[in-house]
């Protein structure tokens, strides 16, 4: 089996517009959380959200792509054309042979804002509906729209697995380059869910927090106080190669992805099942060759929804007994918001750049850590050199996705 390796990393997240902008966010604690503009709250139980600031598609896309296309995949085009910047693709060509790359892109939601916009001009005010809705607001539409801006003409693939999706579009994408089916891969996640059907939706069903007027302190995972998830926007995609290809053209590497494990609880639409996310853990740890006692670090999928953060904490202690408590543990979600189908793949980033840099991202907003998850959630930041890392990552409808990370060593 080959081994895979990440190079490239680009993003749109609440804390910038690019990666880097983004994880000097994570490492200094701001919060990325504002009350909503994008729409009129007025009346929804949750009216703040992780919205991005000062982003422009037009810096990557025409102005034709970017009237055409739902949020959704402006975000993701935007991403991918920054990762494959970052990874030194850009003047070399996107792919050596654009049959032997592809494209993996996870969202929950799709074209979401779009589909809301045209319903709502139909019904009040009698708007035809325009002829490429339905092709904008499909999920495979931000795979497809990269591959034809990058002329990748191998696997093209559009994964919905809820919050789980960006990590099991990268994981199913590191599987296809480790099984020799590809040598490189863009992959990765992208949410535009901040609309009015969207939020009212995640809200009554109680999943959303209601600090409305404590914004930034709304995200609180793994604390007594937390009373649910702050929805966000973005995108985060990743250039994964095969080493070997990666090193003979002298690209710079951030980690070594080794292990995937994914599961279902078969269970509950809503209510997570600490037994299937540990069998996740469990598979991804077998998949990468990795022993429990070998973890450095773990980003959690902490979401700061109470049954959430307990089953995860519940499942660490299944699959790591007392190291659960000792192995440092952080939640991007407390920065960043939930990016939803993004959040996964922004996390896999976050992790990869964790074990390149020795730095652990705080867990901000934990002033009262619950004793039902008893786990070391760090505070601040921390200088660690890590080996070897995990990044959870826990959706409705009982699906989990869980990579494994390395340190890469020359």
């Amino acid at each position: 089996m080959k081994n895979v390796v990440i190079t490239g990393i680009g993003a749109v997240t609440p804390l910038g517009n690019d990666m880097r902008a983004t994880w000097d966010g994570l490492t200094k604690g701001r919060s990325g959380v504002g009350a909503i503009t994008r729409f009129d709250p007025e009346g929804l139980p949750s009216r703040i959200a992780g919205e991005l600031r000062g982003f422009d598609p037009l810096r990557y896309l025409t102005r034709k792509e970017v009237i055409r296309l739902d949020p959704f995949v402006l975000y993701a085009a935007s991403a991918a054309i920054m990762a494959a910047d970052d990874a030194g693709l850009i003047h070399q060509g996107a792919v050596h042979d654009p049959w032997r790359a592809g494209v993996v892109i996870g969202s929950g939601r799709g074209g979401i804002t779009s589909m809301e916009k045209a319903l709502e001009g139909h019904l009040l005010r009698r708007k035809p509906f325009s002829a490429y809705l339905m092709s904008a607001s499909t999920i495979n539409m931000a795979a497809s729209f990269i591959s034809m801006k990058m002329g990748i003409r191998g696997p093209v693939l559009g994964i919905a697995t809820a919050c789980a999706s960006g990590t099991h579009a990268v994981g199913e994408a590191f599987r296809m380059i480790r099984n020799g089916a590809i040598d490189a891969a863009v992959a990765g996640g992208t949410e535009a869910p901040l609309c009015r059907l969207a939020v009212a939706g995640y809200g009554s069903s109680g999943a959303l927090s209601g600090r409305n007027e404590d914004p930034e302190r709304a995200s609180r995972p793994f604390d007594r106080g937390r009373d649910g998830f702050v929805i966000a926007e973005g995108a985060c995609v990743l250039v994964l190669e095969e080493q070997d290809r990666a090193l003979s053209r002298g690209a710079r590497i951030y980690a070594e992805l080794s292990g995937y494990g994914a599961t279902s609880d078969a269970a509950h639409q809503t209510r997570p099942d600490s037994r299937g996310e540990a069998a996740a853990i469990r598979k991804a740890l077998d998949d990468a060759g990795i022993g429990t006692d070998e973890i450095d670090y773990i980003n959690a999928h902490g979401t700061s929804t109470p049954l959430g953060d307990t089953a995860e904490a519940q499942a660490l202690q299944q699959v790591f007994g007392r190291r659960a408590g000792e192995i440092p543990v952080s939640s991007c979600k407390s920065m960043m918001g939930h990016m939803l189908g993004a959040a996964g793949a922004a996390e896999a980033a976050a992790t990869a750049l964790s074990l390149c840099h020795g730095i652990i991202p705080p867990t901000i907003n934990l002033e009262d850590p619950d004793p039902g998850c008893p786990l070391n959630v760090g505070k601040a930041a921390v200088k660690k050199q890590i080996r070897c890392a995990l990044t959870n990552s826990f959706g409705f409808g009982g699906v989990n996705a869980v990579l494994a990370l390395r340190k890469f060593m020359a």
